[in-house]
């Protein structure tokens, strides 16, 4: 009896840990380990209580004899592309494991003519001050070191280390810049930084013998989801299949994914300076200026200073070129508009204003004294995460105010090089910098004064409304530009077209176009399925309606990249942005003939256009930093931020069977909420598949950047994270008491709150890490609440339906053991 015994006790242990519920249960601890170790204070500290950590480790090791487990038991290899998918994240873990145990990594400090045949080796992510010297078995000597800048800025363009590699008679050069890399007897050598003198560079060396373990699963996971995805067993397939079958909602063919002296005031009026100064004012915003180490339009440089100072880009009458051209020529009397936005009750009240807009005047006592000194400094003083609404505030008065005060002094219109302009790295000088320069022998005295007559000039032809006498001293500028700076010069065309792009302000009237359009593809999409009846013609015109506007969220995009002359998603404005167009592609191409599918993809894009345009979020053109000078920009960034408006299409469409669910009372609505959820179930899918490979991808990006494609950087693990999240909602449906419609729906919406968090939680909330360059300023932290709370819900909801899953399996087991009793 005890030899009968024992085989069925092992086969319950082997049916108990490799089961759906184990794998599921695991996750869950793997995903709330992650998400604590990413909210410490530091990446040390992350390190040293979970990373570094035996428990975490053993959890990995749990996850993947788990995965190996639970392949076997439900027979994965009958299905091939499903095998390979499952067994790539084996290979995955596999090579992890590799570099874990085998691998290391150091630094090498060397000053120019400097050589060495060691490097400072790590013992510890927790500790990284604690490092040896380590051994490389030959030499390498630094020959030259060099930092580009961006003209005129402080800003690293590149930074770049020319070493000699010495082994024996073995003897050659080396150019090694930010993803270009040297690789030398298994060591990879990067460039990761310099010596605050620029003498000195600071190689970041790798040993791994992992890496092309960890590549070969990357390339069996994109393969997996596309075999996957055209092989007819899959319930991929069978979903679209489901749907091909409905009456109500059809898909087409998936055609592809990534897819100046004053006047006396009473001389003056506003209405008289609207009315003269338009012609003046549009040859004023073609002078080139030198900002943020781009060489712009005079109209870029006044749209971003209105925009933070005003909130608008038209005030008064006047348009933002206007504006900035008032300043400059009636210092004195546009000191008295109220210009200057305040956006706190309080603030306005000290001020003594009824509306919400003071004059630069008020900020300061008769002495000259800025009055709220004592309040800018305590907001300084206070941690970011403690300060108030007020303490915001001040900080935003405080920004404004200065570029008032660098507008009437003229000091940030930098617009005159040098004949020494390429020696001093083509830095230009505004009028304010001239006089500077003459003491300190950079510009001579005769030039000084040319230079502040052609100012006087062009200040001067906007006084008088004489657009000629502005076009005059514009085109003196521009050839004084031409002969000391030509070669950093945008061509007269990118001018042109940068200034368009200004005027057409074609992203934030999309705002109103995907949410207006998107609300009414919903609502028809509700009155049709109340209806039980199609309405074609209006389906097809709301449909060409959102087709044209998502045509010119595109050329702008086009247009945008021309402009900075890089791909328009290397920030956070642009970023979002990209969401946004990916969300309308997902339903416009993907989706087209489902209105509900159609609107909530629509409104989801204009949900984050809007977001796009929050005052918190800067939408000018800037330089890209070194890291991002990557052909990988155009694939990772790509591909994973299109993840998001499919994974954002299916959390709309979630949302909207919940309230299907809600007018559900008779079952009427059973087969529509069905039918949706197989929508639901194909866009997460995708997104899926795309915010895994693009997580990849961008592995291998940090590995030929920073030396290692995987270090638990916040973004890259929140990534982690989501993506382990829509796998369990994928697999929720072979689990009982998770596969319900209702839950599906509910765990898709739910989900999304790990998105959130992956994108703006991480570069507004935590901002730390190796992304750090493309973090912003959050306003206040209240949302972050928001997005904790859903992703517990999200928790909640997992682990009722796991609770429910293994005590119907108990229960139906007690069943059985009575029914042999009896």
């Amino acid at each position: 009896m005890g030899e009968n015994q024992t085989p069925n006790l092992m086969k319950k242990l082997f049916n108990f840990f490799f089961s759906l519920e184990m794998a599921l249960f695991l996750s869950i601890l793997f995903l709330i380990a992650q998400w604590q170790a990413t909210l410490f204070g530091s990446l040390e500290e992350a390190w040293k209580y979970v990373y570094e950590t035996k428990w975490f480790e053993g959890l990995m090791w749990l996850l993947g004899i788990n995965l190996i487990g639970v392949m076997w038991r439900f027979k994965t290899y009958k299905k091939p592309p499903i095998f390979l998918l499952h067994f790539s994240i084996i290979v995955i873990l596999l090579g992890a494991g590799v570099t874990r145990y085998f691998g290391y990594e150091g630094t090498l400090h060397l000053r120019i003519g400097e050589t060495k045949s060691q490097m400072m080796l790590q013992k510890s992510k927790s500790k990284p001050s604690e490092v040896e010297p380590f051994d490389l078995g030959f030499q390498v000597r630094l020959d030259k070191f060099q930092v580009q800048k961006y003209p005129g800025s402080m800003q690293p363009s590149s930074y770049d280390s020319w070493v000699t590699i010495i082994d024996g008679e073995t003897k050659f050069k080396y150019h090694i810049y930010m993803n270009h890399i040297l690789v030398y007897k298994g060591y990879r050598f990067y460039q990761a930084s310099y010596d605050p003198d620029e003498k000195g560079s600071i190689l970041s060396v790798n040993h791994d013998p992992g890496m092309y373990i960890t590549y070969l699963g990357y390339a069996l996971l994109a393969i997996g989801f596309i075999w996957s995805m055209l092989y007819s067993r899959s319930r991929f397939r069978a979903t679209i299949k489901a749907l091909r079958k409905s009456g109500l909602f059809g898909i087409l063919t998936f055609l592809g994914v990534i897819g100046l002296a004053t006047t006396p005031l009473h001389a003056f009026s506003v209405e008289e300076y609207t009315k003269k100064s338009v012609k003046p004012a549009e040859e004023w915003s073609k002078v080139l200026v030198q900002s943020r180490g781009r060489i712009e339009p005079m109209d870029t440089l006044d749209l971003d200073l209105v925009h933070k100072m005003v909130r608008k880009t038209k005030f008064m009458g006047m348009n933002y070129n206007q504006i900035v051209a008032g300043m400059v020529a009636y210092p004195e009397e546009f000191q008295k508009l109220p210009l200057i936005y305040v956006g706190h009750p309080k603030i306005r009240a000290l001020l003594g204003i009824t509306g919400k807009y003071a004059p630069y005047n008020l900020f300061f006592n008769p002495n000259g004294d800025f009055k709220f000194s004592k309040e800018i400094d305590h907001a300084l003083k206070t941690p970011d995460k403690e300060r108030s609404k007020l303490d915001r505030e001040w900080l935003k008065i405080n920004e404004r105010v200065y570029i008032a005060f660098s507008i009437y002094t003229a000091q940030i219109f930098r617009l005159f090089p040098t004949p020494n302009s390429k020696k001093m790295n083509y830095r230009w000088f505004s009028v304010a910098d001239i006089q500077k320069a003459v003491q300190m022998g950079m510009l001579n005295p005769m030039d000084a004064g040319f230079y502040l007559n052609l100012f006087k000039e062009l200040v001067d032809g906007v006084k008088e409304g004489n657009p000629e006498k502005v076009k005059e001293a514009r085109e003196k500028i521009y050839q004084l530009q031409k002969n000391f700076s030509g070669e950093i010069l945008p061509s007269p065309n990118r001018i042109k077209w940068e200034i368009r792009y200004n005027h057409l302000q074609i992203f934030p009237k999309l705002i109103g176009i995907y949410s207006t359009l998107g609300l009414i593809a919903i609502f028809l999409g509700f009155f049709e399925i109340i209806r039980r009846k199609r309405y074609p013609t209006l389906e097809k015109l709301i449909w060409g309606i959102g087709f044209l506007a998502f045509l010119l969220h595109t050329a702008n995009m086009i247009l945008r990249w021309y402009v900075a002359g890089h791909a328009p998603w290397s920030d956070a404005y642009e970023s979002i942005v990209f969401i946004a167009w990916g969300s309308g592609l997902a339903s416009l191409i993907f989706f087209r003939k489902s209105m509900l599918a159609l609107g909530a993809g629509l409104f989801v894009a204009g949900m984050f256009m809007m977001v796009a345009h929050l005052n918190n979020i800067d939408p000018q053109i800037t330089n890209m930093v070194p890291v991002l000078k990557s052909y990988w920009l155009l694939i990772h960034v790509a591909v994973i931020t299109s993840s998001y408006g499919f994974l954002g299409v299916g959390a709309m469409l979630g949302l909207l069977n919940l309230i299907l669910f809600l007018l559900n009372r008779n079952g009427e609505l059973d087969f529509q909420i069905k039918q949706l959820n197989n929508v639901i179930y194909i866009a997460l899918y995708i997104g899926l598949a795309l915010l895994s490979v693009g997580t990849f991808l961008g592995g291998v990006w940090a590995n030929e950047s920073w030396g290692r494609y995987w270090s638990w950087d916040p973004k890259e693990t929140w990534s982690l994270i989501s993506m382990i999240v829509y796998a369990i909602v994928i697999h929720s449906r072979m689990i009982p008491k998770m596969r319900g419609e209702f839950i599906f729906s509910l765990m898709a919406f739910l989900s999304f709150f790990f998105i959130l968090m992956t994108y703006f939680g991480v570069n507004f909330y935590i901002a730390q890490g190796l992304h750090s360059y493309g973090q912003g300023t959050a306003e206040g932290y209240w949302w972050i609440n928001i997005i904790f709370a859903g992703m517990g819900a999200w928790i909640a909801v997992v682990l009722w339906g796991l609770f429910m899953a293994v005590w119907k399996k108990n229960q139906n087991k007690q069943g059985k053991n009575r029914k042999g009793g009896g």
